[in-house]
């Protein structure tokens, strides 16, 4: 994954957001035909026992079995049929995504199958979501968006190293030498009629073209850039606020109120955190307890550190445990 595509896939990550609709655990018998989940949805299976044919858009089929947890995007017709003679038990979930977020999934190409590293954790969190309908308190939703999210997050870790990347689409080949730019002139006052030359697009297409990929106009992808490079300035304690505010091209009453409206910190302020953090760290080393002398067993092997230095008497030959 390159510089570029981190980028993107990071701001666009931030956006995202997930609203939990069902959630169930489902068994089909051995020679069971039908619709395997509601499909107006994304939904994400477990499967725990059997094994089971997915046929994709009635044209591709895969065989879902334990150890692998799958994905359906929002839209997908799937068919399924039980293989072997073993039930097809299963939890799944179904959510729902913003457009700006499902339209980011459709271009990632995200694999059908991702690998389960923790099987245990995420059928906890599956159980926890197919609980939750008996439950109705006022936390309930936020609780179970939580969860979704992360079971999210499990698929996407796996699936994003295995399927297909941003870099192989032509828009964002498009857009790569735009962000590097971007990165390159950050200290200067950047505008969109700059930035659409670079990609050779009328401004008014370029705001609309840049957002699809970013989730962000451009302006608001410069600001949001320049802010995540002061920040990384001022963890370091060397530059003062003013001198950050500098290194981007931002007179510091503007870059004070662009960081604290990203960061939810005035810089100064962060500065200030970054270097109690910084002290805390020092000190803790400091409490470390010291490593404990060289003991004699040190002191009989130390001529193996510099065998030239010993006197040729009381030097040992290495006899062969072979």
């Amino acid at each position: 994954m390159n510089r570029n595509e981190s980028v993107i896939i990071r701001h666009r990550l931030r956006q995202l957001h997930a609203t939990f609709s069902m959630a169930s655990a489902s068994e089909l018998q051995p020679g069971k035909h039908g619709e395997l989940l509601l499909h107006d949805q994304h939904c994400l299976v477990l499967p725990v026992t059997g094994r089971c044919e997915i046929e994709m858009e009635g044209k591709s089929t895969h065989v879902a079995e334990a150890g692998g947890l799958y994905y359906f995007r929002e839209g997908i017709q799937t068919s399924c049929a039980v293989l072997d003679g073993e039930p097809f038990r299963f939890y799944w979930i179904s959510f729902h995504l913003d457009a700006g977020s499902t339209e980011f999934i459709r271009l990632l190409k995200l694999p059908l199958r991702s690998r389960v590293d923790d099987p245990e954790r995420v059928k906890t969190l599956f159980r926890q979501l197919a609980d939750s309908r008996s439950r109705r308190t006022l936390s309930d939703e936020l609780k179970a968006r939580a969860v979704v999210m992360e079971l999210v997050a499990f698929f996407l870790e796996e699936g994003l190293r295995s399927g297909e990347m941003l870099s192989e689409h032509p828009e964002l080949q498009l857009l790569s030498g735009v962000l590097s730019y971007i990165d390159e002139h950050l200290m200067d006052a950047l505008t969109v009629e700059e930035l659409a030359k670079l990609a050779y697009l009328h401004p008014n297409y370029f705001i609309t073209y840049f957002r699809s990929l970013t989730g962000l106009t451009p302006i608001q992808y410069v600001n949001q850039r320049k802010i995540e490079y002061a920040r990384e300035l001022l963890d370091s304690g060397e530059l003062p606020v003013q001198e950050a505010a500098r290194a981007i091209g931002l007179n510091n009453p503007y870059f004070s109120r662009l960081f604290k409206q990203q960061i939810g910190l005035s810089p100064r302020r962060y500065r200030q955190l970054m270097a109690e953090r910084r002290e805390h760290l020092e000190q803790q080393e400091k409490q470390q307890p010291a490593l404990p002398e060289a003991g004699p067993w040190l002191e009989e092997f130390a001529w193996l550190d510099e065998p030239q230095a010993c006197p040729p008497s009381i030097a040992r030959k290495i006899v062969s445990l072979a």
